[in-house]
Order: C-alpha cells, then structure tokens, then sequence
C-alpha cells in the first residue's frame, strides 16, 4: 500500500523533469556593459590618446565612466571632457618626457603604468582628507580631482604633477624596495592620524609633509615627490628654517642623499638631472 502511493507521486515528478529537459533557453546575445557592451564612436579626444600615451608607450587612458575602476563606495564624478587633454598634457610633458630625456624611453615603457583611469572630483575620506591619486600594483594610476585643474595655475599644476610623481614614485620603491635604513631615521613620528598635524610640526621632525608622517612609505614617496615638483630650492628651504632643529636637519638631509643614491643604485637614474629636467618641464609647461 506504501509502495503505490510512492509510485503514485513519482510518475507524475518525472513527467514534469522531462518537459522541462525538453524546453530550450535561448541564450541572451547582447554583451553586458563592462564586458563587450560598451560602445562608443572614437573622438578626436581617443586619437590623441591613442597617439600620444596607447601608440608609444602600451598606457591606455581611462576617461569614460567607470564605477569599478574606482573606489564605487565614494561619490566620485566623472571628469570633463575638456580637462582631459590639459591633465594628460601635463603628465606628459612634466612626467614622461623628464624621464624619458635621463632615463630613456625603455624605462618609462618597462616601469611605467599601463592605465591611467581618470576622475573629476576627490574621493573623501571619514576622517575629512582626500585621495588625490592611487598606485595599484604598478599596473594602473588613478588621477582624481581633475574637474579643478588649470593648466595655468601654478598651485593646479604643481599640486597634480605631486600626485604624479608621488605615485610613480610608489611603483618603483614597490619594485625596488628602498634602503631599509630609511624606516629607522625618525619611526617615532609616524602616524595613523597624520592629518591632525601640519607640514610645520613635519619638518620641525625631520619630514617633508604632513602626509609624509603617515609611513615611511609615504614619507619616501612624498620626499621624491617634493624634490622633484617643487624643486631644490624649496627643499633647501625647509631644512635652512630657524625653526627646525639640528636633528631634523640633518634626517631631512639624509633622505635626500637616500632618494639620489637609490635612483642611482636601483636604476642608474641620475637624479640630480631628472630634478632640473622637471623644473625646466614645469615652467616650459606653465609658459605655454
């Protein structure tokens, strides 16, 4: 009796799985966005990507809205049209072309990122500072706040070309670690809520930035980017302040001689003469 009623269920199930077995699903044809599904008519804007960044050095520019090559938690708008080429004029003439002049076109082409993504506003943090620029993995840049940037401006410029360098500046020590000596020179001022301090108290400690009190990675990649961008004079200006002490001094002197040394040794990089071809590139650049 148990045994028909079992039957009795199963028969009619097994109907059913056969129809089902038998039904075709046609297989959507149309490429999701993201994957195959963008489309978009190529501008004079993509040509002159394409010549300048794709065509001899392998680094495309993301400009079109993206939300997964950013960070999509945070409000982050796209960047305007008519910044594009200014921004990446700037990274041209006042990035690649310095190192390029010392170090060679293989150089730039081996260490360099091979996207750039490009954004117009900052991404804010909880603790009230912002993300300007992000390094991942050697592989890709991201350059925000770029809806502000005038090719005029001096602060605009100087202030983009730091994010620049600052990054470029994280790919290489992530391939070549700096000397492990730097992380001993001042680690007693490193800290999580650098933003709390001022570039003041910094140099009074032995560090070029605020921001360069974060970690000593920072605080490499902030002491390259500021001898680079703002130029010897400004360093030398900040070591020769009354109110920095002797100590201070001296550690801001060694990581000077730090960053020439490991340009030297890692990639036989004069830097001295990357230093004045970036100058010489800023201010060709905010002449024009």
């Amino acid at each position: 009796m148990k045994r028909n009623n079992i039957t009795q269920y199963l028969i009619p199930l097994l109907l059913l799985l056969l129809a089902a077995c038998g039904k075709e699903e046609k297989i959507k044809d149309t490429p999701i966005l993201g994957l195959g599904g963008d489309t978009w008519v190529s501008g004079p804007i993509d040509d002159w990507l394409k010549k300048e960044f794709l065509d001899p050095y392998n680094i495309e520019v993301k400009y079109r809205w993206d939300p997964y090559e950013l960070n999509y938690v945070k409000s982050i708008v796209p960047i305007r049209e008519e910044k594009i080429q200014p921004s990446m004029s700037s990274v041209r003439e006042i990035w690649i072309k310095p190192y390029v002049k010392v170090a060679g076109e293989s150089f730039i082409k081996k260490y360099a990122p091979k996207q750039f993504v490009l954004a117009g506003s900052a991404e804010w943090n909880n603790d009230g500072t912002i993300v300007l620029g992000q390094a991942e993995g050697g592989r890709k840049i991201v350059l925000l706040l770029l809806n502000e940037f005038d090719p005029k401006d001096r602060p605009q410029v100087e202030r983009m070309l730091h994010t620049m360098h600052h990054e470029f500046a994280h790919i290489l020590h992530q391939t070549k670690l700096y000397p492990l000596e730097w992380k001993a020179l001042n680690p007693e001022w490193y800290t999580a809520t650098w933003f709390n301090n001022t570039d003041e108290i910094a140099h009074q400690q032995g560090l070029i930035s605020a921001y360069a009190k974060a970690n000593a990675d920072e605080d490499f990649v902030e002491t390259v980017s500021f001898l680079l961008v703002y130029g010897q004079a400004h360093f030398d200006s900040v070591v020769n302040k009354e109110n920095v002490p002797t100590k201070a001094k001296a550690i801001l002197r060694k990581k000077e001689s730090m960053v020439v040394d490991y340009f030297t040794k890692q990639y036989q990089i004069d830097f001295r003469a990357l230093q004045r071809e970036t100058q010489s590139a800023l201010a060709a650049f905010l002449a024009e």
